[in-house]
C-alpha cells in the first residue's frame, strides 16, 4: 500500500498448491476487495499477511501459527475475503 493510504484488516482464505492459509491484510478503506487486489496490489510480487495460520494441504503436517508471512503471487491459486 502507499504510505498515508487509510486501509482496514480484511480476514481472507489463500489458497495454494501446498497450503491453506488463513490471515489478515489491509486494503483500503471503502475499497471491494477484487478492487484492492486488481488495482493497488498488481504490482506487488507478494502479499503482506498477518496473523497467519498455515495449514499444510498434507494433513499429516501440523497447523503453524506466526505473526508475519509474505506469500508470492505467483503460488497463488486463489483468495477469498472471510468476512
Amino acid at each position: 500500500m502507499a504510505l498515508g493510504l487509510d486501509t482496514v484488516k480484511m480476514h481472507v482464505l489463500i489458497l495454494t498448491q501446498s497450503f491453506i492459509i488463513k490471515g489478515v491484510i489491509n486494503v483500503p478503506t471503502n475499497m471491494r476487495f477484487s478492487d484492492a487486489l486488481n488495482k493497488f496490489m498488481k504490482d506487488r510480487s507478494f502479499l503482506a499477511i498477518t496473523d497467519a495460520e498455515i495449514q499444510p494441504i498434507n494433513a499429516a503436517m501440523e497447523i503453524q501459527k506466526v505473526d508475519f508471512i509474505l506469500i508470492s503471487r505467483e503460488r497463488v491459486i486463489g483468495i477469498s475475503p472471510l468476512e
